[in-house]
């Protein structure tokens, strides 16, 4: 949001007007009065909208001058695009239970266990065996792959919640790598980031949720199809959810429920 003034507070009723900066994104009701609270709606006509991304501004103004520029973000698109395929964003959020995996790569000996119910709302997923070396995130590496659909791109949060652990390496931390697309992984130290917060406060916290979130941050170059990618560092990390923040993640305990998962439609049969 981009303001030009201040804001205009008080309990006294005034006019006001919301204007799209571009003719297919419709305002409703455009103007009007505030007593209490007006909800506009914007609407697209999808026949003269462009395909691909948009971020449009909107004008909404109010007495003496007073305006405000939000940008709306719309999303047509391609017509060879095709049907969204894995777990679609909503309110600008993707959430997925770390089990559902599109794929689970291990190499060598290491693979990928699944531990039913150790999570809050469903299993967990860890690199076994517990004794694995550490490993060094790309190419090949043992990961885990999910795919997930977006109308917004840009900078995104990937929140990663994990059981709780101490760091049994006797190492700098345990580790894993997050990547979306075809950017490197990028390496999330789990015991450093919970140390931003002092330990004893952390792990009452962490023990009591019964879960540990750790955040890291990507950029999306482009709506539509993706792959998010969780690596494997070091053994031990137990990961139950993920959740890729489109800047419309909201505060609750559980974090927010699982996704629609869209699967890709069957192949005709031969005939």
């Amino acid at each position: 949001r981009r303001s030009t003034s201040r804001s205009y507070r008080g309990t006294v009723p005034f006019a006001y007007r919301v204007e799209p900066g571009v003719p297919w994104l419709r305002a409703s009701p455009a103007r009007g009065t505030v007593t209490d609270q007006v909800r506009v709606e914007l609407t697209v006509d999808w026949s003269r909208a462009p395909h691909g991304g948009s971020r449009v501004p909107v004008t909404v103004s109010g007495p003496a001058g007073q305006r405000v520029i939000v940008d709306a973000t719309v999303y047509r698109p391609a017509p060879d695009a095709g049907a969204p395929v894995g777990f679609v964003e909503a309110n600008g959020v993707v959430s997925i239970e770390a089990e559902h995996f599109d794929r689970a790569i291990g190499k060598g000996e290491i693979c990928w266990k699944l531990l039913p119910d150790i999570g809050r709302t469903a299993g967990g997923l860890t690199p076994f065996p517990v004794t694995a070396p550490r490993q060094i995130p790309g190419g090949d590496g043992p990961r885990l792959e999910y795919d997930f659909y977006t109308f917004t791109w840009d900078r995104v949060t990937v929140w990663v919640y994990l059981s709780p652990r101490n760091d049994v390496t006797l190492g700098d931390g345990l580790e894993y790598a997050v990547s979306i697309d075809d950017e490197p992984p990028q390496l999330v130290n789990v015991t450093r980031s919970l140390n931003a917060i002092p330990m004893n406060r952390s792990w009452e916290r962490n023990t009591s949720d019964h879960v540990a979130r750790v955040a890291s941050r990507h950029r999306l170059a482009r709506p539509g199809a993706h792959v998010l990618k969780l690596w494997m560092v070091d053994p031990t990390v137990i990961v139950q959810k993920l959740v890729v923040d489109l800047g419309g993640l909201q505060p609750s305990y559980l974090g927010p429920p699982e996704s629609y998962r869209a699967r890709p439609a069957p192949a005709a049969a031969p005939r």
